[in-house]
């Protein structure tokens, strides 16, 4: 399988959380979304600048019926295309030859979602963004900073601070299955000496995450958008 960019080795990273207090307008009332047993599908771009390269691949996200430090476990498996029955779905292709596969968290109760993304088969980029959150009830115009730290960063070889500012910005429709369903947006943007770093999630209140858009320095942009839950 063709690798995409930035297999990193992080040495030391911190998510710093600092609230802000906002306008606020309620949603619904939350219920589980990602249960054990549960697959989502998404559909993953790559794009790069400078390299002309354009690549696109499945990403499958399992939630395991376990926990692991207080959080649910998911796994991400890689795929180059799915096959027909998506009922034929497995597990090899993103074992290597240690015999590893991605295993992460998810964190999911009545007040928060937290979702560690995928970082392995040259995803590693994601790492330098804030991980997908909602809190609940949202409130549309919340306001809220993470901060990135990362001692002797492969990006720049020095340590590297970033300090998103991230905010609920509306709701709009967002096309899934050929229909439209309501999403709530956020954005967040910070800046270093090594650059730019924006990013926009999407959710729905039954789906969860069904996009996330991310861009380093208007030089590599990553779309992951889902296009089917199992």
């Amino acid at each position: 399988m063709k690798r995409l960019f930035y297999n990193i080795c992080i040495t030391a990273i911190l998510f710093i959380p600092i609230r802000v207090i906002a306008s606020e307008i309620a949603m619904g009332n939350h219920d589980t979304i990602y249960k054990p047993g549960n697959i989502f599908i998404f559909e993953a771009k790559v794009d790069s600048v400078s390299k002309n390269t354009h690549y696109s691949c499945y990403i499958i996200m399992r939630v395991l019926d376990k926990e692991m430090y207080h959080q649910g476990v998911i796994t991400y498996d890689y795929y180059d295309s799915l096959p027909d029955d998506l009922a034929a779905l497995d597990s090899i292709s993103s074992i290597d030859q240690n015999g590893f596969i991605e295993t992460t968290e998810i964190l999911e109760n009545s007040k928060l979602l937290w979702i560690h993304p995928p970082r392995t088969q040259g995803f590693g980029l994601l790492q330098y963004f804030p991980f997908p959150e909602i809190h609940y009830p949202v409130k549309i115009g919340k306001r809220y900073k993470r901060s990135f730290l990362s001692f002797n960063d492969p990006l720049c070889q020095c340590t590297l601070l970033l300090r998103y500012k991230m905010q609920y910005l509306s709701y709009s429709q967002w096309k899934y299955k050929n229909r439209l369903i309501e999403i709530c947006e956020q954005s967040g943007f910070a800046k270093s000496k090594q650059g730019s770093f924006s990013v926009t999630y999407r959710y729905n209140e039954r789906l969860g995450l069904v996009e996330a858009i991310y861009d380093y320095n208007h030089e590599v942009r990553i779309q992951l958008s889902l296009i089917n839950v199992l």
